[in-house]
């Protein structure tokens, strides 16, 4: 059984259309990307995956997550299936982090959520040593400094690697990534997707991986959707559409991701 199913998703405002008849499959331990610019329908067509939707939008066709249907479920009916089966990252770990909770508080949360479904009592010295390994996977230095820390004291990058970690706590098969790393500078962006890199091969997840940036796609995905104006207009092997894409528009993003790298790296030449 594949983890997720998605077959015809559309994604309607009133009576618009955002995303057409999009299809997909994603097996465990596969690793799929979603690219577009912005407005393509790549992060509706995610959330929609979860019943994440924004008020005022609704999803039809067919989305199977770990084999229950997520299309036309009550939001309360999906919770089980948010954190244990499939979590999400989002773009910017200041709107994903409350700014009025420690984030020692906020990924104790997580933790504890996870200990109930398994049948666990946590200790206090329990909930410590698993913030503390989870804060450690995600490569924070000083632990103990970052978990008694409200949000705006710590840098970008380690507010995105907690949100990680508060994912990861909850044990998913799935992760979805949306953008996790626009928020970011050049360098935490690096970072932050080599801990991507690693951490879903150590943990043996599957990973939606949604952005609007081509290269970083390709780098850390097997095959790759491209959309444009809620369309699927491409899929391929990650190679494939970067190294011999079959669609105009694609053929469009390649080139502008060869600009950027050329203008960034001059003397370098197209990679």
């Amino acid at each position: 059984m594949s983890l997720l199913t998605v077959r015809d998703l559309t994604v309607t405002a009133g009576s618009r259309e955002l995303v057409h008849g999009v299809s997909f499959g994603l097996e465990p331990g596969e690793r799929l990307g979603l690219v577009g610019e912005s407005g393509s329908g790549k992060s509706l067509t995610a959330m929609a995956t979860m019943g994440l939707l924004p008020p005022g939008l609704s999803a039809g066709g067919s989305v199977l997550l770990d084999g229950q249907e997520v299309i036309g479920r009550r939001d309360r009916e999906l919770v089980p299936l948010r954190g244990a089966t499939a979590a999400v990252i989002f773009q910017d770990p200041r709107a994903a982090l409350d700014p009025l909770m420690k984030l020692g508080d906020q990924l104790a949360a997580p933790i504890r959520r996870r200990a109930r479904r398994e049948g666990r009592r946590l200790s206090s010295g329990d909930l410590r040593a698993a913030q503390i390994h989870w804060l450690d996977r995600v490569s924070i230095n000083d632990p103990p400094r970052i978990l008694s820390a409200w949000p705006h004291e710590v840098s970008g990058g380690q507010r995105q690697r907690v949100a990680i970690a508060m994912a990861l706590a909850c044990a998913p098969k799935l992760l979805i990534a949306d953008e996790p790393t626009t928020a970011l500078d050049v360098s935490t962006q690096a970072e932050v997707l080599t801990l991507l890199d690693d951490l879903v091969r150590d943990e043996g997840l599957a990973l939606l991986f949604i952005s609007h940036d081509l290269p970083v796609v390709s780098r850390i995905s097997d095959q790759v959707i491209v959309m444009e104006k809620g369309r699927a207009v491409e899929k391929g092997s990650a190679t494939q559409i970067f190294t011999a894409p079959r669609h105009a528009y694609t053929q469009g993003l390649v080139r502008a991701a060869r600009r950027l790298e050329a203008a960034l790296h001059p003397g370098e030449g197209a990679r």
